[in-house]
C-alpha cells in the first residue's frame, strides 16, 4: 500500500484535527488545510493520493475548490481523488453525480463519521 498521502480540507480546525488524530496510527499520512485557498496552495506544491474536501466553507466553498482544481487540471496532474464531506443534506445523490461527472469528485461522505468509516473509505479508494 505504501504511505498514501491524504489532504483534509475543512474550515473547522476541530474537524481537521479530529481526522488527523483518526489517521495517526493508520498507514496514511495526513496534511490539513483550513481554507480552500490553503488547499489550492498545497496541491500546487505537493502530491496527494486523496483530498477529503468540505463543501461548506466561507470565502471559497468545496465546489469553488473543485472548479479551480479542474480549471488548472491540478487534481489530475496530482492524481488525487477527491471525496466530498459535508454535514449538509443539501447535496443529493443526483447533485453528487453531476459534481462527479463535471468536476471529478468520486464520493460524498456525511459528517459526522467514525474512524472505522473513514478508514473503510480510504481503503476502498486507495487500497
Amino acid at each position: 500500500m505504501g504511505n498514501k498521502k491524504i489532504l483534509v480540507v475543512d474550515d473547522n480546525r476541530t474537524i481537521t484535527d479530529m481526522v488527523q488524530d483518526m489517521l495517526r496510527s493508520s498507514p496514511y499520512s495526513c496534511i490539513t488545510a483550513n481554507s480552500g485557498r490553503e488547499c489550492l496552495d498545497l496541491v500546487k506544491d505537493q502530491e496527494f493520493d486523496l483530498i477529503l474536501l468540505d463543501m461548506a466553507m466561507p470565502e471559497m466553498s468545496g465546489l469553488d475548490v473543485l472548479v479551480k482544481l479542474r480549471e488548472h487540471n491540478m487534481a489530475r496532474q496530482n492524481k488525487a481523488k477527491v471525496v466530498l464531506f459535508t454535514a449538509s443534506p443539501m447535496y443529493s445523490e443526483m447533485d453528487l453525480k453531476i459534481i462527479n461527472e463535471g468536476y471529478g469528485a468520486i464520493e460524498r461522505v456525511k459528517k459526522p463519521f467514525t474512524q472505522t468509516e473513514l478508514l473503510a473509505l480510504l481503503k476502498k479508494h486507495l487500497g
